[in-house]
């Protein structure tokens, strides 16, 4: 499942990297069960030191849940926290995107100032996969999903991480639902190269002012889909009742 770390910069974060990729693509869900620790540092190839540190970072993310004596499981999330948003009103889709707007922009803000090599490594890594996938919405999705919570990490903010998991959560189905949006995906990626760009610079004003500018953006193509859905099913049930 895993691939082997082939140096030695930041071994525990390139862990963990793979294993929040594996969750956040559905290759691990909720409650399955990962190898040993041994068998890990086999997979990987690395110490069990490196293995334990990134559990150590995965559990208090709240991806982990380690139960001592038996074993290492994905922590359960709330079931259906997707599908969430689309019983939300116009007000909890304001109130989602007050807050995405207050954490994120400050995400992007401290990521330009405090990021390193290995986390723009990693963004870069994010942005140019979406781009060789550009035919596939369900990919794009998973990798919207990555670059943001890369940019959480990049703050050097544990709490950051963890509210993000949390509304991406929430947030998958409506996300997914915009970027089937005409020109949503190519937006989306421009808007994310010119973030990554800011904090590449390790400009935080500017970077600031880009994560804004894309989270307006997708706020708006989301009330733009859900308005489309439920046009959709208006006329469905005009015709089925005429």
């Amino acid at each position: 499942m895993f691939e082997p770390i082939s140096d030695n910069m930041a071994l525990s974060q390139k862990i963990v990297s793979q294993i929040s990729d594996a969750i956040i693509s559905g290759r691990l869900n909720s409650g399955d069960r990962l190898p040993t620790e041994r068998a890990l540092a086999k997979e990987f190839q690395v110490s069990r030191t490196a293995i334990r540190d990134a559990i150590k970072i995965l559990s208090g993310r709240g991806l982990l849940d380690v139960r001592h004596g038996v074993g290492i499981f994905v922590a359960h999330h709330s079931e259906n926290g997707g599908e969430i948003v689309w019983n939300f009103t116009d007000e909890k889709l304001r109130d989602v995107f007050e807050i995405r707007k207050a954490l994120e922009t400050e995400a992007a803000y401290l990521a330009a100032i405090r990021r390193d090599d290995a986390h723009l490594s990693r963004l870069r890594d994010v942005l140019w996969n979406a781009k060789q996938h550009q035919d596939s919405l369900t990919v794009l999705n998973e990798r919207d999903a990555q670059f943001h919570v890369a940019i959480a990490e990049a703050s050097q903010n544990y709490l950051l991480v963890r509210v993000m998991w949390t509304l991406l959560d929430v947030l998958t189905d409506s996300r997914q639902a915009s970027l089937n949006i005409p020109h949503r995906a190519q937006a989306s990626l421009g808007e994310h190269e010119a973030i990554f760009d800011a904090i590449a610079r390790q400009d935080p004003e500017t970077a600031r002012l880009a994560m804004l500018a894309h989270l307006e953006s997708v706020e708006r193509s989301v009330i733009t889909g859900r308005t489309s859905t439920e046009e959709g099913l208006t006329a469905s049930d005009n015709l089925q009742s005429s």
